[in-house]
């Protein structure tokens, strides 16, 4: 992808991430990139959300997936939930354009990976996986290409981010007055019970030594407001252990308000003469 030309930019969902990534990207603040669609389920919730942006903002706005097509854009970011990613995800590639991918839960699926890749080897378009809320992703790769012995992640999260989720039927969330582990498996396993709180154990996962010799642990915590992400990763080149306190998104506290950072971050980087962190 060339940096001296201006990136085309799509978005597929404007919630709590892909409304923050647009605003960035309007605003001038992810590098040589510009908007060409906006692609939501509902656009008249979405208009009025954004009756405060520009005319052009809200023009590019829509609730069909042709237009997105039509816009031409180079890459197309998804926001939108595995739902979205798994429905249009195939189609962006088959047509060649780039897929910077978000919900990367779905990727837990081996048969659904696999038709993704195949599909962007025969278009020559690729994938990009976000890493989202995920820190230290470039060295625990790289130190990958060694012998690993051991990737452990704790997600400790508010309660009200657990609400909605498989951990209602696991424990009384109402109920525990400390931080308290609800969920103890693979990555692979943590995907398949809470598809919506997969994305960083899966990335890690992926990025490292695979779903199933992934360990995860999933806690509960009734007192802190902060998403703690613990990591215990050791290998041949190194050790490493790094707790993390996140931001909950106030329009969506499942997810980080780091998120949408990390893909403007990348789309920046997309779009400049240098890369930071590659």
């Amino acid at each position: 992808m060339k940096s001296q030309t201006r990136l085309k930019v799509g978005i597929i969902g404007l919630g709590a991430i892909g409304g923050h990534v647009a605003n960035c990207i309007e605003k001038g603040e992810a590098g040589n990139a510009e908007l060409v669609a906006l692609v939501c389920r509902n656009k008249e919730k979405y208009l009025t959300i954004n009756k405060d942006q520009s005319s052009h903002f809200k023009s590019l706005i829509t609730d069909d997936i042709e237009a997105l097509f039509n816009a031409k854009p180079d890459i197309v970011i998804e926001a939108a939930g595995q739902e979205s990613l798994n429905q249009y995800g195939i189609t962006i590639l088959e047509k060649g354009i780039d897929l910077l991918v978000s919900s990367i839960g779905l990727f837990t699926n081996d048969d659904i990976l696999d038709a993704f890749t195949q599909t962007a080897e025969q278009s020559g378009a690729q994938m990009l996986l976000s890493a989202g809320a995920l820190p230290a992703l470039d060295w625990m790769s790289a130190s990958s290409l060694s012998k690993v012995k051991k990737v452990f992640i704790t997600q400790e999260k508010p309660v009200i981010s657990w609400k909605g989720t498989h951990a209602e039927k696991l424990i009384d969330l109402d109920a525990i007055t400390e931080p308290t582990c609800f969920f103890e498996g693979t990555a692979r396993e943590a995907a398949n019970i809470f598809p919506k709180s997969s994305n960083i154990s899966a990335m890690l996962a992926l990025a490292t030594v695979g779903l199933d010799k992934t360990k995860v642990r999933l806690v509960a915590d009734p007192i802190s407001l902060i998403m703690n992400t613990l990591i215990e990763f050791d290998s041949e080149v190194g050790q490493l252990q790094l707790n993390c306190q996140g931001i909950p998104s106030p329009e969506n506290p499942s997810t980080s308000t780091g998120v949408p950072l990390s893909i403007v971050k990348s789309i920046r980087n997309l779009s400049s003469p240098i890369h930071y962190g590659i």
